[in-house]
């Protein structure tokens, strides 16, 4: 499901989350935690090349989101998001029957209470992906519409690299 019904669906999920003050993963992950049933942990991993940029690791009491901490700042929010998507919009993670995984992930968790992990592997259902997209995007838009942004005449970018990355995304998504 991933048209307007859908993108009005994700939309109403996510304007019940409350709005962080600061437009930071934590702060997400905080409030998107108190929609779901168990905390929102994340963990900045340099993750290899042909891995996932990120996924999620279910244990019985918290959600883990592993992210690759080598990107931009920019790139990491939206990763996060992204998995934060996953999780809201209730899509579930493949049952974890070898360690490895668990091992290289989260080498100080003991493997025998990680659930469940969600990341993008051959076949992966893209609505799912798509869905994720559209929820990361929403929540970006509601959780940094309350945070201050300076004027026209506050000097050059903080970051004109991420500036560069979010007008070719926009530009790509809007068709120009």
């Amino acid at each position: 499901m991933t048209g307007w019904r859908a993108r009005r669906r994700f939309a109403r999920l996510v304007a019940d989350i409350p709005a962080p003050t600061t437009p930071d993963c934590d702060a997400l992950c905080r409030a998107v935690a108190e929609r779901l049933d168990r905390p929102v942990h994340l963990l900045p991993l340099p993750l290899p090349p042909d891995a996932p940029c990120g996924l999620v690791i279910t244990t019985p009491n918290a959600h883990h989101v592993a992210y690759d901490n080598r990107t931009s700042p920019l790139h990491q929010r939206h990763i996060v998001a992204h998995e934060l998507g996953h999780l809201l919009a209730g899509h579930t993670g493949q049952p974890v029957g070898g360690t490895d995984l668990a091992r290289l992930l989260m080498p100080t968790l003991d493997p025998a209470v990680v659930t469940s992990v969600l990341g993008r592997v051959p076949g992966y259902d893209e609505r799912a992906e798509t869905e994720a997209e559209i929820i990361a995007d929403l929540l970006w838009r509601h959780t940094t519409r309350h945070v201050p942004r300076p004027g026209p005449d506050a000097g050059p970018a903080a970051d004109p690299a991420a500036a560069a990355v979010v007008d070719r995304i926009r530009r790509s998504l809007d068709g120009g």
